[in-house]
């Protein structure tokens, strides 16, 4: 095969017969750049299996490297998406396998993805989910994740087979390995959005698989069904019940238990599936029988920094469900927790612990216990920095600090913490819940000593 062209520097001779084109460097004109993208074509178009498997590598190789050269094929040389397209028909797997690398890249362009799926690139790549490689299926998966994220196209995957082929490769785990059954999953989440697919995948008894995949050994499969099942289940009521008939909240709470072999990003996941899928109250006395309460409690204690925040805020979902939740949540322990995390370093984990505290303390018996603790109260005042002036952390804090001056012995306490001058401070400034403190604790001292005279 013969290529004449002007640009000297740019070929080389090869042999009698063929002439092979350099790639163009990263500051290559654009001229140059399109010399190549033409002759790569040429070699997708007339050259043989070989030929077309060395092009894919080439063009693989420079799309990495240099965009530009991304956007001249695509949009300078008529055809050339739709010739990346037709590789994935050929039964060569290694065809197939190296041009889906590149149309992973590609899809990851929005302009150039909705130009490859309106030349049919969906179909393609079902084919190839079928029966490709394991490389070629889990880079298959990866491309139709771009292509339908955010509900995008998910009507043509569903249409030419696609969600029957992913729940296949869900539910064969095992087989597959978990980097391929979470890429599945990520698709099936993308295209779940939809009512009737969801309709679909659920009547398919996708629910049953999901829940299975949790009880997995593999991380990712673990993660990804979670991640499913909460999807699917948004705003969802009856499929909410259906993933508790399958047993999924037993499922997700025994991934919590600390005797357990889970990851941190497993147990993680697994709490804000659970905050997630258990907003029918109806639901909670089987959440508190097993053991989800406790649970939330150890975290606080002893997870990691991603599971405390994550234990945290379930936490603060469970501090607005009921009184009698608030009563439990105080008598195991949780105020005394909640009370460490005032002084964190991030605003929003401070911001929630305040806020749980206070729900916590609205109960008078769980008041009585927190003040009983006097590392609690001190806790509180120490983080009424003078120097931060009425910061939003100290408007959060102070009402706080206001409902236990309401009782004798948070009074007492407050008055013996030794950062009183904190409050004071606040309280000529005219802040007002600081003057209301400042108020409870005079009018106890008053009491007092009219007390002492009448005695």
């Amino acid at each position: 095969m013969i290529y004449n062209n002007s640009c000297n520097e740019n070929v080389s001779i090869c042999g009698e017969y063929a002439i092979v084109v350099s790639k163009p460097g990263l500051n290559a004109s654009k001229e140059d750049v399109l010399f190549y993208a033409n002759d790569l074509f040429s070699r997708f178009k007339i050259g043989n299996n070989e030929m077309k498997k060395k092009g894919l590598v080439c063009f693989y190789e420079l799309i990495q490297e240099n965009d530009k050269f991304l956007r001249v094929a695509m949009e300078e040389v008529e055809g050339f998406g739709y010739a990346l397209i037709e590789f994935l028909g050929l039964k060569d797997v290694g065809i197939q396998d190296e041009v889906l690398k590149s149309l992973d890249i590609i899809c990851g362009f929005v302009e150039y993805r909705k130009g490859l799926v309106g030349n049919g690139l969906v179909a393609p790549l079902v084919r190839v989910l079928e029966s490709g490689s394991c490389l070629g299926k889990s880079l298959c998966c990866m491309c139709l994740m771009k292509c339908t994220a955010g509900g995008e196209n998910a009507w043509a995957v569903s249409a030419h087979g696609g969600v029957t082929s992913l729940l296949r490769i869900c539910a064969s785990e095992g087989g597959n390995g978990g980097e391929l059954v979470g890429l599945a999953c990520g698709v099936l989440k993308n295209v779940v959005g939809v009512k009737e697919i969801k309709r679909f995948i659920v009547e398919e008894g996708a629910l049953t698989i999901f829940v299975n995949l949790v009880k997995s050994r593999n991380e990712v499969c673990q993660i990804s069904a979670m991640e499913f099942l909460q999807a699917t289940a948004f705003e969802d009521q009856v499929v909410t019940n259906l993933v508790v008939d399958e047993g999924g909240i037993r499922v997700l709470v025994h991934v919590l238990d600390p005797n357990s072999s889970f990851s941190s990003k497993t147990r993680e996941t697994s709490i804000r599936a659970i905050t997630s899928l258990c907003l029918d109250l109806t639901r909670l006395n089987s959440l508190v029988s097993c053991g989800f309460i406790d649970y939330i409690l150890y975290y606080l204690r002893n997870g990691e920094v991603s599971v405390q925040e994550a234990s945290l805020k379930a936490a603060f979902w469970l501090s607005g469900i009921s009184d009698d939740l608030k009563k439990a949540m105080g008598e195991a322990g949780f105020m005394q927790e909640l009370a460490k995390f005032v002084a964190a370093k991030s605003f929003e984990v401070r911001e929630m612990a305040i806020q749980t505290l206070s729900k916590l303390i609205s109960i008078p018996k769980n008041r009585k216990r927190f003040v009983e603790n006097d590392q609690n109260v001190s806790l509180l005042m120490q983080s009424i920095d003078q120097e931060e002036g009425t910061s939003s952390h100290k408007k959060l804090l102070l009402p706080v600090i206001m409902s236990l001056s309401g009782c004798t012995s948070g009074r007492k306490k407050i008055l013996n913490s030794g950062y009183l001058k904190n409050i004071e401070k606040l309280a000529d400034e005219q802040v007002s819940d600081a003057r209301k403190i400042v108020r409870n604790l005079s009018s106890n001292r008053i009491a007092r000593m009219i007390k002492g005279i009448w005695h």
